[in-house]
């Protein structure tokens, strides 16, 4: 696949997160998916471990946003500089309760594709402007 189609799996991607269709999981990551994260170093492989990324952070952050400030792509990889915005009703990953607070997380994420599916992601969370509850 090209790197423009590259960049349109992570637009779609990010379009049908912010419309909670997480039936897009299956279309556009693989079922051999790795997530890369040291703080998450038993995370599931696969498309389970793709849905858990989503349904951790839509749990948390129910009404979350996800924006992508920029995208760069070149061979099978594509680069992200994320938002994330929404407020924390919703239990977080490490069991705090919910604050009712607005969240905001600056991130980038680094994915590598295979025809057209997310074969991997490394992803970072550069800077929280506010805690977040899947930190």
């Amino acid at each position: 696949m090209s790197a423009t189609a590259n960049k349109a799996v992570l637009r779609r991607l990010t379009e049908q997160v912010n419309k909670r269709n997480l039936a897009v999981v299956d279309e556009v990551f693989s079922s051999t998916f790795v997530l890369h994260d040291a703080n998450q170093s038993h995370w599931p492989r696969g498309l389970e471990g793709a849905r858990r990324m989503f349904t951790v952070m839509l749990t948390a952050v129910p009404d979350l946003q996800l924006t992508m400030e920029d995208c760069i792509a070149e061979g099978d990889k594509v680069v992200v500089r994320w938002t994330f915005r929404g407020t924390h009703t919703g239990p977080s990953v490490t069991g705090g309760a919910p604050t009712g607070e607005p969240v905001t997380a600056l991130a980038i994420g680094i994915y590598r594709l295979v025809a057209g599916k997310i074969e991997e992601d490394w992803g970072m969370v550069a800077r929280c402007v506010t805690r977040t509850p899947w930190e």
